[in-house]
């Protein structure tokens, strides 16, 4: 059965700073408008305000100090200036203005400061920033929030919030409801930083209620778009992702603002961009383009970034293979640095993309060997995701699922339904049995039965039967037979068939029952599509409209397999069911053991063994003992003899394209051969396929097809897979394979390769992070072209919409090299333009 990938539930995460380490997308409710009464408002706001706590006197005293000697100084210089003298007093800020660096922002500093004055209402101000930039709880930061009054410190405030957390029931604290409302009266003076900081202290407490200010932060960023730096753009997106904040005009403003900037953006800002696009399911094509145009300097990335980014492209399917390559390597280069939940989403992505890195995978696998009993430590999700990627791309590492099965059974009290189905699904599809294991899954999953989902009780008797695995101890199979009898009508077809040939072959269900009795609609709904194209493909090769129909019906089922039980049933319906004591059985059985032996005396973890299903197939005289006129066997893969299309079978894809199937290429051969292409069989004539495995529905229609045009030719038989009666033997890691272009190791990390880049001095010869460090890029405000004029075929913009005009950030029609035309926006005056396999991989 098909295994649905089980993602990063905590999402990727920024560690210390920036998105956090449990950053995922999920859902959160709406909000409406947020509303003060008079008489809650009444509680409080007469109350002294809880300043300042016992241990920062002295520090609040030396303030006090420094500010008495400053209006001194002031007062003299005024006294100057009125007598004739030119007295020069530094300038002062106002209130609402903003800017630089700081505060959300991932360069060290702290909250923005706001500046000295001989204002007294100004000083309060900054007062009141100290304090709260000092502040260790919410409430001392709440306490005085009648009191704030500036972009600066209100940003302050949230950023502060943001930081030491603000406890669920204080989102219901009139306090807090006035901090957002005098936020959203003070936006109109907000600039980028202070709209940034107040954005990140509201994604860092996941605040998901929204309210009337959320117009006015969109209003406003538009209006400040062209004053965001990278870093500004990065926060504000993380914290949209973080509050699900998907404004569609504020989004394309800060997108457009990204993609234009890139060239200045740092590590940390390219991976926050994705990992927030992809949190908030925001294809942004032109986003991954500029990505591409951008050659980044995978390098800089620290292992957070690296994982965070290919999870990004691979949540939002964005294939460019060279891109992650790329990273890949890099990644093996820093392996070491990577904690189990970056594993996790890189191997996580590569899976999801269906991409097969072998040299990130095997230091992958390598590092948790060498990380020994470290491993009995880790998080479940990240232990449970790892096994599915590497048996979603059919990698049999029995040493690596071996200490993560160890792993997984350290923390078995912490696993959910989700890890205990993922991961037994994914031993069983690399045909790894640990009984210590299946002991503990089967009493977790009894003692968690009516929390599973219907797919993670398909997973889980997929896994029991594949591993011959009973549970009688712990009442597994009764208890997962009454589960399913409960809850019948929620499983998808698939899922119940899968958990119903399990049951059966278990001999633990009685017929009829109600599961049959649902199964039967889908099956004959199924069988009778099946039969009505296979019919009028026996009278003529139908049209491309009739296949696309047939095609489309088959797939929106969303049934791969029908199990053991329905195939036989179909087989014998149609007079296709192979004998059991055929003579042919016996012998297609040790051509199908002889070619797996084959393989793994060249590769010992071969898919062949695992993984692809064979099929042996004769074709000959019935009753003829002088021979068959053809025979052989074949496995899943490449399709060979130009294919089923090219004899007239139409197959369908599901989950995966079909045409490459060990039966379909049987059946292929036989209509090479000169017996059957002339399209007519001599009397007598038989051909016998025999499957390693359950044939799905598409390899099904195959046959159905060969049958109505050969009537009475076709028998088939088939196994039910590689079933496991014993616990596996430990099958080494093999050394990599050779290189077809002479490398010496091709997939395994080189010494020299492995290697760290000596490390990056500041001034103070202090260590620098190279994923903070700002490309030397120019700044895309003093080379952008907002009119007309490049030509016809040169981008454009309309007047008003870089700094949020009546336009906003409106698509464009920009002309493609190769022709046509596509949407975009926010082009570099001279942009490099790529073909579209540089963009798309």
């Amino acid at each position: 059965p098909e295994c649905t990938p089980p993602g990063p539930e905590r999402g990727g995460g920024e560690r210390g700073g920036g998105p956090d380490a449990r950053g995922g997308a999920e859902e959160g409710p709406g909000g409406g408008a947020l509303t003060v009464s008079a008489e809650a408002m009444a509680d409080w706001v007469g109350c002294p305000p809880q300043l300042v706590p016992a241990k920062q006197l002295a520090k609040a005293a030396a303030e006090a100090d420094a500010r008495k000697a400053f209006q001194i100084q002031a007062a003299a210089a005024k006294a100057e200036a009125a007598a004739g003298l030119a007295g020069v007093l530094p300038p002062a800020n106002g209130v609402g203005g903003g800017g630089g660096a700081g505060g959300a922002d991932g360069d060290g500093h702290g909250e923005e400061e706001e500046p000295w004055s001989d204002d007294p209402v100004r000083n309060r101000q900054k007062e009141l920033q100290d304090l709260i930039v000092e502040a260790e709880s919410s409430e001392a930061i709440l306490s005085c929030v009648r009191e704030l009054d500036g972009a600066i410190v209100i940003s302050t405030a949230f950023h502060r919030l943001g930081k030491v957390g603000l406890p669920p029931e204080a989102r219901a604290d009139p306090r807090f409801k006035f901090l957002l409302e005098r936020f959203r009266l003070r936006l109109p003076f907000f600039g980028s930083r202070q709209i940034a900081n107040s954005l990140h202290g509201l994604g860092s407490m996941m605040y998901r209620d929204g309210g009337p200010w959320v117009e006015m932060v969109s209003v406003q960023t538009q209006r400040r778009i062209r004053d965001f730096e990278p870093q500004h753009v990065s926060n504000t997106l993380w914290a949209c992702a973080r509050m699900q904040l998907q404004d569609t005009l504020m989004l394309r403003a800060l997108m457009g603002r990204a993609i234009e900037d890139i060239s200045r953006m740092c590590p940390l800002d390219v991976s926050i961009v994705t990992w927030a696009c992809a949190t908030m399911k925001l294809r942004e094509v032109e986003w991954f383009r500029a990505v591409v145009r951008a050659r980044l300097e995978f390098a800089d990335f620290s292992p957070q970034n690296m994982s965070n980014f290919v999870w990004g492209l691979a949540t939002l399917t964005w294939r460019n293979d060279n891109m992650v390559l790329a990273v890949g390597r890099e990644a093996a280069k820093k392996i070491q640095d990577f904690i189990p939940q970056e594993l996790s989403n890189f191997t996580w992505a590569l899976a999801t993309l269906d991409l097969c890195d072998n040299l990130m995978l095997r230091a992958v696998a390598e590092e948790v060997d060498r990380r020994g009993d470290e491993v009995l430590t880790w998080d479940p999700q990240s232990m449970s995701n790892m096994m599915w990627a590497y048996a979603t791309l059919a990698i049999k590492d029995d040493p690596l699922f071996r200490r993560l099965l160890d792993g997984s059974i350290a923390r078995i009290a912490d696993h959910d339904t989700q890890n205990l189905a993922n991961s037994s699904w994914a031993a069983s599809m690399v045909s790894f049995r640990c009984s210590r294991w299946l002991d503990v899954v089967a009493e977790a999953t009894v003692a968690k039965m009516p929390e599973n989902s219907p797919l993670h009780l398909a997973q889980l008797a997929f896994a029991f039967s594949r591993h011959s695995f009973r549970g009688e101890r712990y009442g597994l199979l009764p208890a997962l037979l009454a589960e399913t009898l409960r809850r019948f009508e929620e499983f998808a077809p698939q899922s119940l068939f899968d958990v119903h040939d399990a049951l059966v072959s278990f001999r633990a269900i009685q017929t009829p029952n109600p599961i049959e009795r649902c199964l039967h609609t889908h099956y004959e709904s199924l069988v009778a599509r099946m039969e009505e194209f296979a019919t009028r493909c026996a009278q003529s090769r139908p049209s491309r409209d009739e296949i696309a129909s047939y095609r489309a019906n088959i797939e929106q089922r969303d049934i791969v397999t029908m199990g053991s039980y329905h195939t036989i049933a179909f087989l014998r319906h149609f007079g296709m069911l192979c004998r059991d004591d055929d003579a042919f059985l016996p012998d297609a059985r040790r051509q199908i053991l002889d070619l797996r032996a084959a393989e793994a005396a060249k590769d010992p973890v071969s898919r062949s063994i695992f993984h692809r299903a064979q099929c042996a197939w004769q074709l000959g005289l019935e009753g003829d003992a002088s021979g068959a006129l053809a025979d052989g066997v074949f496995e899943s893969g490449e399709p060979k003899h130009g294919g089923p299309e090219q004899h007239g079978l139409t197959v369908v894809r599901l989950r995966h394209p079909r045409e490459g199937d060990a039966e379909v290429q049987a059946l292929c051969a036989a209509l090479g051969t000169s017996v059957l292409r002339g399209g007519r069989a001599p009397p007598g004539m038989m051909l016998q396929l025999h499957l390693s495995d359950v044939p799905c529905v598409s390899c099904l229609g195959a046959t159905l097809q060969f049958r109505f045009r050969f009537p009475g030719v076709l028998k088939v038989s088939f196994d039910r897979g590689r079933i496991l009666t014993e616990d596996s033997d430990i099958i080494p890691r093999p050394p990599p394979p050779l290189s077809k272009k002479g490398n010496a190791v091709p997939y395994a990390p080189m010494p020299e390769m492995m290697a760290k880049r000596p490390d990056l001095l500041d001034e103070n010869g202090e260590v620098v992070d190279r994923s903070l460090l700002r490309r030397a890029g120019p700044d895309c405000r003093d080379v952008t072209s907002f009119y007309g004029g490049r030509g016809p075929n040169g981008p454009r913009r309309t007047d008003g919409a870089h700094c949020g005009g009546e336009e906003h950030v409106p698509h464009k029609v920009v002309k493609k090299v190769s022709g046509g035309s596509h949407q975009t926006f926010y082009f570099s005056a001279r942009p490099d333009f790529y073909s579209k396999e540089e963009y798309d991989g």
